[in-house]
Order: structure tokens, then sequence, then C-alpha cells
């Protein structure tokens, strides 16, 4: 009779403790599908009540993180008390609105007013994306991308993306110096991008020094052709005395054995070296036109030749690195 009333007695135990249990589980259960429901339909305030409610009713609740996530997002973009974001979010949650013209220019209008905070810099992102991928209007992309990155109460990877959208926006409009300007007036904000712009100004720079090289040889090579098809008493004999078989033998061993070295790894691109081996070649027809147009000169004159022959090697080695796989520049710094 005892065993019996003690066994009664533990089961009404163990059954009132499950039931103590189910009754917050279920609680929490119930505030989180109100939650979700809120945050659907941009009911954010309640969103966040609800969220909150379901993880006070049961910490270990399987779906605990996901609401401390959404109320913490929440409770960072909740400025105007949800007013801005909700307005940001009937465009943002509708493709169709992001890519009407009266919908991103009425919500440029908003964000103007809106409080401080970070839907204000999201919003100015929204209406940039707009403009320059679905409107096709690049350059009015260009003022909302500025007002992102200056807006310093948003968040900073906003801010940071928003700078790297706005330095390939101008790199895409061919401004590469409004590019470096941007980046430079935030040099910390996007590190990456600061890196990758500035190196691409010093490529530019490297680019316009090596066509100017280029120029400069191919018009002392017209030059000294034709001053060294008079003195060796025509045309005809110019291949023979500017391409000697030994010279021609050195450029094409140059290039062709570092093109099949690379094609036999199979990680990189041969063209590089081909044009290579043709830079040198050229190099060096230019160098004996030279002095055959010319005459061999002094020590000064044979310096000046050996260094501009030189640098216009190096000049078409960087062009053909750059037009055909600008990667191997990148270990360079450039």
């Amino acid at each position: 009779m005892r065993r019996a009333a003690s066994a009664f007695v533990f089961s009404a135990i163990l059954i009132s403790a499950a039931l103590s249990r189910a009754e917050p589980a279920a609680d929490a259960q119930q505030a989180f599908d109100r939650a979700e429901r809120a945050f659907q339909t941009m009911r954010f305030a309640e969103a966040l009540a609800a969220y909150r409610d379901a993880v006070a009713a049961d910490p270990s609740a399987r779906f605990v993180p996901t609401a401390r996530a959404r109320a913490a997002d929440l409770e960072a973009h909740a400025e105007g008390d949800f007013a801005p974001l909700t307005r940001l979010s009937a465009v943002r949650r509708d493709p169709s609105r992001s890519g009407d013209r009266s919908v991103i220019e009425a919500l440029a209008l908003d964000a103007a007013t809106f409080p401080p905070g970070r839907v204000r810099g999201e919003a100015e992102l929204v209406i940039a994306d707009a403009w320059w991928h679905r409107l096709g209007e690049p350059r009015r992309a260009v003022a909302p991308l500025d007002a992102a990155i200056a807006d310093e109460t948003g968040d900073r990877l906003t801010r940071s993306l928003a700078l790297g959208e706005l330095a390939q926006l101008q790199r895409e409009l061919g401004d590469l110096d409004a590019a470096l300007a941007v980046v430079e007036r935030y040099p910390d904000l996007a590190p990456a991008t600061y890196r990758e712009v500035r190196a691409l100004v010093r490529r530019g720079h490297l680019r316009a020094a090596a066509i100017a090289v280029l120029a400069v040889l191919a018009v002392i090579a017209v030059a000294s052709l034709a001053k060294a098809a008079s003195r060796l008493g025509g045309i005809r004999e110019l291949p023979r005395a500017v391409l000697p078989p030994l010279a021609v033998a050195f450029s094409l061993y140059l290039g062709g054995a570092a093109a099949v070295l690379v094609r036999l790894r199979g990680d990189g691109d041969p063209r590089p070296f081909v044009w290579l081996g043709l830079g040198v070649l050229a190099a060096f027809t230019v160098a004996r036109a030279w002095r055959l147009g010319w005459g061999d000169g002094g020590p000064s004159a044979r310096a000046a030749r050996g260094v501009l022959c030189a640098a216009g090697v190096i000049a078409a080695a960087f062009l053909a690195v750059e037009r055909t796989d600008a990667s191997y520049l990148e270990g360079l710094g450039l």
C-alpha cells in the first residue's frame, strides 16, 4: 500500500515537472511565432517586444539564437520609432519598386529627413543601387553613396560597402582620380579598397610612361631606319643588317621557352612572356638601326642608347603583362 502511494506521489511530481516545463516552452513558441508574423508585416515594434518575450519565456529554446539576433538587429534600426525602417523595408522587400523611378525619387526625399542612425545609410545604398544597376543612371548614384560614406552615425560595414561601391562606380565612369580622392578621404574605412585604387593609379602612371617611352623609340626607329637605308644602299639591306640571326634566335628562345614552361605548369598565362621576347627583339632592332643610321657615337651616346632601349624592353614587358594578365603585377604592389 505504501509502495503504491509512493509511486503515485512520484508520478505526480514527474507529471507536474513536465507540465511546468512545457508551459514556458509553449509560451516562448507562441511569442516567437507572434514576432515572426509581426516582422513579416513590418510591425517592427511589436516584433521586437515579442522576440524579447520569447527569449525571456524559455532561454533554452531552439529558436532563441534567432530571436536574439533579430531583436538585436531591430534594436539597432529603431530610430524614429521604426518609421524609417518601415519606409525602407517597403521598397527593399519589393523588387519591382526598386526599379520604379518615382519610388526611388520619393525614397531619396524621405531619406533626407530620416533621423541619424543605420537606416539612413542603408537607404542611401538602396537608392544608389537602383540608379546604378536598375535605372541605368550611374552618375545619380554618386551622391547617395557619398552621403552613406559621410554619415558617421551609420553602421561601419555599410559605410565601408558604400566606399567600395563608389570607388568601383568612379572607375566604371572612367574617373580614377575621383576614386582616389574618395578613398584618400577615408583611408581607414576600407583599407583593401584604398590599396587597390592606389595600385590602379600607380599602374595608370606607369602605363602612360611606358607608352611615352615606346613612342619615343618608335620615332627614333623610323628615323634611324630611313638613315640606315640610305647608308646601306637601299631598304633591302636593312633586315640582314638590323636583325642578325643570333639576336632573333635569342629573343624567340627567351619568350618561347618561358611561355612553354608556364604552359606546362598550367597555372599562368604564357602571353606576357611571348610579348617580352618580341619586345627584346624590337629593342635590339632599334638599337642596331640607331647605331647604323647615326653612327656609334661617344660613350655618352652609347649609354643613352642603351638606357633608352632597356627602358623600352621594360615598357613593353609592363604593357604586355597589364594587357594580358595583370595578376602578375599584384605581387609588385601594382
